[in-house]
């Protein structure tokens, strides 16, 4: 009878303090591959960077791409494609507090079931809004319930208020910015 394969493990304080292009997640001490991003991917990733800085100062958060972000201390982090850090901004080189939200890109290589388990671990770390946009098929989902929503939302619930966020309307723009040329 064959035996599973092991899999080398790495020490958290060994992921902490390296770095590899392109950046990988840590998952119970192995080292799990991002799917390298594609160019509506990356336009999509810009267009919300852009969309929620003018929210930034009232509700007390920055949007910041790719920021390796703890959901278990010493066990789990995730590289979120968009996060809102609240602030005080984490003083040191992870995000070690629970993001306000968290909003995934889909890429063509990119499974469900691995999608669903890192919202699962983004649900567990408190994260209330978690969010899955397809730039190809200008859909989105919500994740509520450990379920995924088909969603046309339009704002976002953050402490001290709400956040318009017409994901109809972002769509649209990055339509119109894959086709303006």
């Amino acid at each position: 009878m064959a035996s599973a394969p092991v899999l080398p493990l790495v020490s958290v304080d060994e992921y902490l303090n390296s770095s590899w292009h392109p950046d990988k997640e840590y998952v119970d001490g192995m080292l799990v591959d991002r799917i390298v991003p594609t160019f509506p991917h990356a336009l999509l990733q810009r267009l919300l960077i852009r969309l929620f800085e003018q929210f930034e100062e009232p509700y007390r958060f920055v949007a910041v791409p790719e920021a390796r972000t703890q959901v278990v201390e010493r066990a789990r982090y995730r590289i979120p494609d968009v996060l809102f850090c609240p602030r005080p901004l984490p003083k040191g080189r992870i995000v070690d507090v629970v993001p306000l939200a968290v909003m995934e890109i889909v890429s063509p290589e990119d499974r469900i079931t691995e999608t669903l388990e890192r919202f699962r671990d983004y649900a567990a770390f408190g994260v209330t809004e978690i969010f899955l946009l397809d730039p190809e098929n200008y859909t989105a989902h919500r994740f509520k319930g450990m379920s995924l929503l088909r969603t046309s939302a339009t704002e976002i619930a953050v402490p001290g208020g709400t956040i318009p966020f017409d994901i109809d309307a972002l769509f649209e723009k990055l339509r119109y910015e894959r086709e303006r040329d």
